[in-house]
């Protein structure tokens, strides 16, 4: 008699058994690539909320943020007036802003765990939205947009309560220009501070 081997279907749903009992078979299913994106960026984030930093807000947002797609988003139609020559700073500097802003807000960022409750694609990019638990058990609703740069996922926005980061950004950014004749000086000067 012929031993019959397991069919790809058979061996499929043996090794998902076998997964299940290494933890959640819904959560090892149907988490993809961008959510475990979002899961990785969200609690290195929650960690640098924590130790109230800086320079690890920084890391983060160079490493896992489309800086120079956000820097650029955030001059509107101011966006001709930077000088290929100052891109490089201008990048910088806008890293660093945020990363001010975020440490600002710690306590409000500073959340225990973050858990993925849908996402989709949208165009080049994909929605992912998300929930945060606070130590205190109050959770928020946290929604972030990717996009692919280099092959892998970057965090280009952030709504949280309601309001789009970028989108805020921009507003400020732009108010600074206007009021300043779009002076691109006057912006770096309002980075610098």
């Amino acid at each position: 008699m012929l031993k019959r081997f397991p069919t790809r279907r058979t061996f499929t749903l043996v090794s998902l058994i076998a997964l299940g009992s290494l933890g959640s078979p819904q959560s090892l299913l149907a988490a993809t690539p961008a959510e475990n994106f979002v899961v990785q960026v969200g609690n290195a984030i929650m960690a640098a909320a924590r130790a109230r930093s800086v320079g690890k807000f920084r890391s983060v947002l160079q490493s896992k943020g489309a800086i120079s797609t956000i820097a650029i988003f955030s001059l509107g139609p101011y966006r001709k007036k930077l000088p290929a020559s100052r891109k490089r700073e201008y990048y910088g500097l806008v890293a660093g802003h945020i990363s001010k802003v975020f440490a600002k807000h710690a306590s409000k960022l500073a959340g225990q765990s973050i858990s993925i409750i849908s996402s989709r694609s949208r165009g080049k990019s994909v929605i992912i939205k998300s929930k945060v638990k606070y130590p205190s058990g109050k959770q928020s609703n946290v929604t972030w947009r990717l996009v692919k740069r280099g092959g892998s996922y970057k965090i280009f926005d952030v709504n949280v309560q309601g309001i789009w980061l970028a989108n805020t950004q921009k507003t400020d950014f732009t108010s600074v220009l206007k009021r300043n004749n779009g002076d691109i000086n006057a912006l770096f000067a309002y980075l610098k501070k």
